[in-house]
């Protein structure tokens, strides 16, 4: 009898624990660490040009469009972010496509025999971020990619990514109120950790910004000599009214005819996210030859970016959303009740203890509909869904609250009960039932 091969995500949950084992646990600031680590495997992070993406919401969207445009423009791209949904392989994309667990251990082979025989990192070992981080450097140094698009992770100043020896571009995000225990209490430090990344002379665009962090980018670009384009400044953005096909939006920009684009991803909020891909490859283009306003148009036409506001057509609809902090939440909100007006949602909500729980909770109420708690077995860093039922009550919460042990069934309750059936509240969420989402949605497709 032969044995079944593993599947994709088993290798690569093989690989995440090979990873962690290697790995000091937490999250630990700093850049020593990784400094080091990647001068002992060669310095793979000077070895290819790349975009930098930092931010607290919309990061990751803002990579996936990049990418689709640099793509459609002909070039063969790396795209590196986090955190993943289902499983490892999903951070690190050759050309949008998951490159080979092979890879990922080849790369990690190097990596690990670096932190256990250096005599000063197999003591002070790297974090579990750090030690991917520099697998993905490796893996994108070996695949000879024309360019790199790398999420910043939770920082800038300190983030392992900021180590990349050859930014051709940073954008910057939406920025809110997260990590403020690693980043520094208020908006203002957690804005000058992430915009101390510029670098010099590296051009830099940016989504809206608040009346007071404008002037300290602006204050962080003139000290670097970076060019500098603000949406809202010197980049504007007129949107029509959201759809469930995504939104339409006129781009415009001193020096370039108005551009007439559209994403597919849903919410006002991702036309913001989209213009800042677009003003991204724009500034690229001098170096990148390729790379034209039809280009953009149709790599931001097939961007995907799945477990964001993601649709599975369930009777009732059900939608998918990572929101894991206030400002996200409030992002979700305003896309429920624009899309779907008058529909009562039920939401089945999980979180992380170190979140903002009470500021999710007061954005998503505004929506209406009742609240089905529930959590991830097994992960400990998770609110349980009773204290996570007693922070709504507490909050609030307008309509019903009830307690699940199991996420499936608070899922098939919901869509038993509701019109409308909204996951959300964590990226880990939205990846733990997300293969169940997927799956239930292929069954019912077959059985029609």
């Amino acid at each position: 009898m032969t044995e079944e091969p593993f599947s994709e995500k088993d290798q690569f949950d093989r690989i995440e624990r090979r990873i962690e084992n290697i790995s000091s646990p937490g999250i630990r600031p700093g850049l020593s660490r990784m400094a080091r680590l990647c001068s002992l495997v060669g310095n793979p992070e000077r070895h290819f040009p790349a975009v930098h993406v930092l931010g607290t919401n919309g990061k990751g969207s803002v990579c996936a469009s990049i990418e689709s445009v640099l793509i459609e423009s002909g070039y063969s791209t790396a795209r590196y972010t986090s955190p993943h949904l289902e499983h490892l392989g999903e951070r690190l994309v050759f050309d949008g496509k998951r490159i080979s667990p092979k890879a990922w251990d080849d790369s990690l082979n190097r990596v690990s025999e670096a932190v256990l025989s250096d005599p000063v990192l197999s003591k002070d070992r790297p974090s579990v971020f750090e030690v991917l981080t520099a697998v993905a450097f490796q893996c994108i140094a070996e695949g000879n990619r024309d360019i790199a698009v790398i999420e910043a992770g939770l920082g800038g100043r300190l983030d392992a990514t900021n180590l990349l020896g050859s930014v051709k571009m940073t954008a910057f995000t939406a920025l809110g109120l997260d990590h403020e225990d690693l980043l520094g209490r208020g908006i203002q430090s957690i804005a000058g950790e992430k915009f101390a990344a510029l670098r010099p002379g590296v051009p830099a665009v940016s989504s809206f910004l608040d009346k007071e962090l404008e002037p300290l980018l602006s204050k962080h670009a003139a000290k670097m000599g970076s060019l500098l384009t603000i949406l809202g400044r010197n980049a504007f953005l007129d949107c029509g009214r959201p759809t469930l096909q995504g939104s339409s939006f006129t781009l415009s920009l001193l020096g370039h005819p108005p551009m007439m684009l559209q994403t597919p991803l849903l919410g006002k909020h991702q036309a913001a996210n989209a213009a800042v891909a677009a003003l991204a490859c724009l500034g690229l283009a001098k170096g990148w030859p390729w790379i034209s306003p039809k280009t953009i148009a149709g790599g931001l036409e097939k961007t995907t970016w799945p477990g964001r506001l993601e649709v599975f057509p369930f009777e009732p609809p059900l939608v998918l959303d990572g929101a894991h902090n206030p400002q996200g939440a409030e992002a979700l909100s305003n896309t429920l009740l624009s899309l779907w007006p008058g529909l009562r949602p039920i939401f089945v909500l999980a979180a992380m203890k170190d979140k903002d729980i009470p500021g999710m909770l007061r954005a998503l109420v505004r929506c209406g509909g009742d609240l089905f708690s529930t959590h991830i077995p097994g992960m400990e860093r998770c609110e349980t869904p009773y204290m996570l039922a007693e922070k709504a009550r507490s909050t609030g919460w307008t309509g019903s609250v009830e307690v699940f042990d199991d996420p499936r069934r608070a899922i098939a309750d919901a869509l038993k009960r509701g019109e409308l059936v909204v996951c959300a509240g964590s990226l880990y969420f939205a990846g733990h039932v997300r293969g169940y989402l997927v799956e239930a949605s292929t069954r019912g497709s077959q059985r029609k």
